[in-house]
């Protein structure tokens, strides 16, 4: 084996930084999201301090545990370790401490690194991202991060070793294992559907969301306050012991700005919630609904301050639409806007279903209703799979009592609480139209549709860009005539973005995989899905090949002159001029055109008997 240069080392430290950097990135924006949508769990702890609740700074504090995890799984033991993979420790130690070692001291903190990590369990370090519903879409992006500093780390020698591309499948194995050891929701049947056709239990997603906020608290102020190792002179790589000085930690920066969140005005608030809705891919009737709903809530606001009559419109909703179209992304900007309109006090919101509103017993479905409500006074209660509240044979007495106990809180309380029921199109019509008590109070109702092949395309994109990979032209005709065939052929339980997301994840895997073997790793290689890499639910290889294989046509728009026109779909991912305009535009993706041929043009028979 031929060593390295020292450009090639250079290159991997450069790279290695970054991707701690953009690890650290991942889990403080995490813990953002995660405020945004369970801050008020955290509220609940009276006791609580405000470092306590400071979700971004306590991932930050876990983000250490997981690099560390990496580094030690490629890394596993003193004797495995070569020079250029100190190099790496070097650069771990420096983004987690905040400060350099040197000489014998940084064989015992590597050493200590080690050590500590072990203890670590993968569904201990990616826990968040398991069990909070707002972080689960996430976990490609968290598999990105371990898989690329896995292969910094294990390519940074410039050897290809079996050995090493073992520890990165066991690691790939481990994070896999977490999923399968996270709580996942209890599956329950909707009364009105075929027992194949399982709903989220969101009170069961609620109680581990509680319990997983928790055990954050307790797991960053651990990794605060060491774990009785003293290697390199430091009782933990933290923000707080060892003294370090805090303005030298870069991990610091990013997190201490989010604490002040809470302190933006209603008009940031209301404009970042709106930024939020326009940044969602398609759902452009939802958009339009919305921002006519808060302008005129914006104007009868104005109206009341100059002492003009106003109206008080029901602001209960419906959103029906399949899985996976944004309903509960959409009723959390929602709150949001609300929230920064004035029109809720707090305007958090409350997710939950049938199994977090109806008890076992009699005369415990009431209470049980009226705490949840409770939950999300000043706010919105998001109430998913609404529809199985109702029986249609009438004999679901604890369903009716939920629904009974709803009604009159919607009524009595309609200037602090917003109800969002979501569901099945069809369910969710039969059910407000069978309830007299529903229809009139639901003033508004939103019709999610299923994403379209581009949409799915798009939505894959952002997830990727997100984790900084590009997607070549071939990569984009797969993905295009892949999610084209998935949307033609779907049914009712078709994923819409869970699809993009989980092609996201698997290709990653896949990606994973293949530079596995690459005896250099370059920036290139790591942020590239080629064709290769792409793969799509429910569908072979060999049927994408095919799929691809033929040439094809989409249809796209002049941002320029919005002039439709209809190009080729080799074209994706590049740059051309507009047939209209001549102006150049980006082509990143287009609506997929079918060709229909014409038929063939019969020939005259002839007249054989002329002949």
């Amino acid at each position: 084996m031929s060593s390295p240069s020292d450009d090639a080392i250079l290159q991997s430290i450069r790279l290695y930084r970054e991707a701690l950097q953009q690890t650290l990135n991942l889990f403080v924006e995490s813990g953002e999201i995660a405020e945004g949508s369970y801050g008020w769990l955290a509220g609940q702890d009276a006791s609580a301090s405000v470092e306590k609740r400071d979700m971004p700074q306590q991932m930050a504090d876990l983000h250490e545990g997981f690099v560390m995890k990496v580094f030690a799984t490629m890394v596993p033991a003193s004797s495995a370790r070569n020079l250029e993979q100190r190099q790496l420790g070097r650069i771990l130690l420096e983004h987690v401490w905040g400060e350099t070692v040197q000489g014998s001291k940084l064989h015992e903190a590597i050493d200590w690194l080690i050590t500590t990590a072990e203890g670590f369990s993968w569904y201990e370090v990616t826990r968040p991202f398991l069990e909070l519903p707002s972080l689960r879409d996430r976990w490609g992006e968290v598999i990105t991060a371990a898989t690329r500093m896995a292969h910094l780390i294990a390519m940074v020698d410039g050897d290809d070793s079996s050995l090493e591309r073992s520890r990165l499948q066991s690691m790939l194995d481990g994070l896999e294992n977490a999923k399968q050891v996270a709580k996942s929701p209890t599956s329950v049947t909707a009364p009105t559907l075929p027992s194949d056709s399982p709903t989220v239990d969101h009170q069961a997603d609620l109680d581990n969301a509680r319990e997983a906020i928790s055990w954050l608290r307790s797991e960053a102020k651990r990794l605060r306050e060491g774990t009785g190792h003293d290697a390199a002179n430091k009782p933990t790589p933290t923000r707080a012991g060892g003294g370090s000085p805090a303005s030298t930690e870069p991990a610091k920066t990013p997190a201490k700005e989010t604490a002040e969140q809470d302190d933006r005005t209603p008009e940031e608030r209301l404009a970042e919630a709106r930024a939020k809705l326009d940044r969602l891919i398609g759902l452009d009737a939802i958009k339009n609904q919305i921002q006519t709903l808060a302008n005129f809530l914006a104007m009868e606001r104005h109206r009341a301050k100059e002492g003009l009559p106003t109206t008080k419109p029901s602001l209960h909703m419906a959103f029906v639409g399949n899985p996976g179209t944004g309903k509960t992304t959409v009723a959390r900007i929602i709150a949001e806007i609300y929230g920064g309109l004035g029109v809720l006090e707090k305007g958090h919101l409350v997710e939950t279903d049938r199994s977090g509103l109806v008890a076992e017993y009699a005369g415990q479905t009431g209470p049980k209703t009226n705490a949840k409500i409770d939950e999300a006074l000043d706010g919105v209660l998001f109430i998913d799979e609404a529809y199985t509240l109702i029986d249609e044979s009438g004999q679901d007495q604890y369903g009716r009592e939920a629904i009974q106990t709803l009604l009159k809180r919607m009524e009595d309380q309609r200037d602090r609480l917003v109800v969002i029921l979501a569901g099945y199109p069809k369910e969710m019509t039969k059910m407000i139209r069978s309830n007299p008590g529903l229809s009139s109070r639901v003033g508004t109702t939103m019709h999610f549709d299923d994403y379209d092949p581009e949409a799915l395309c798009r939505i894959f994109e952002l997830i990727a860009a997100k984790a900084q990979y590009v997607i070549p032209t071939e990569s984009r005709r797969r993905l295009l005539r892949g999610f084209t065939h998935l949307y033609f052929n779907r049914d009712r339980h078709f994923g819409n973005g869970r699809t993009s997301r989980n092609s996201f994840e698997r290709s990653v895997r896949r990606l994973a995989n293949r530079i596995a073997g690459s005896t250099e790793i370059t920036r290139e290689l790591l942020t590239t899905l080629e064709p290769s890499d792409i793969e799509i639910p429910d569908l072979t290889d060999a049927q994408l090949d095919a799929m691809t294989e033929p040439s094809g046509m989409i249809r796209v728009t002049c941002p320029h002159c919005d002039t439709p026109q209809v190009i080729d779909d080799t074209m994706m991912g590049t740059t051309t001029n507009c047939n209209s305009c001549s102006e150049p535009m980006e082509v990143q993706w287009g609506s997929p055109v079918i060709d229909l041929k014409a038929p063939a043009e019969t020939q005259p028979e002839q007249d054989l008997s002329t002949s």
